[in-house]
């Protein structure tokens, strides 16, 4: 498993309201098979994906949009590129 940095690259996350907000990405790990993105939530290191609300992966600089009910989630692979 490797650790890298994902400086400038976010989670985005929606609330049962509709609301958005994000999370900063402070790492992704590789485990051979997939890469997840970390973030720190309620002061611990978790995987954002396993965090309640977790839509998809972004860099930090696009703005955060609405979420649709059901809508797909991007990989961190695809948005990184």
């Amino acid at each position: 498993m490797s650790l890298v940095a994902a400086d400038g690259h976010v989670a985005l996350f929606a609330t049962p309201e509709g609301d958005s907000y994000n999370l900063p990405l402070v790492c992704w790990r590789d485990d051979g098979t997939s890469v997840h993105g970390l973030v720190l939530h309620r002061g611990t290191l978790r995987q954002a994906e396993l965090v309640p609300g977790f839509r998809r992966y972004a860099h930090g600089s696009e703005a955060a949009p609405s979420f649709a009910a059901g809508e797909p989630q991007r990989r961190l692979a695809q948005a990184a590129g």
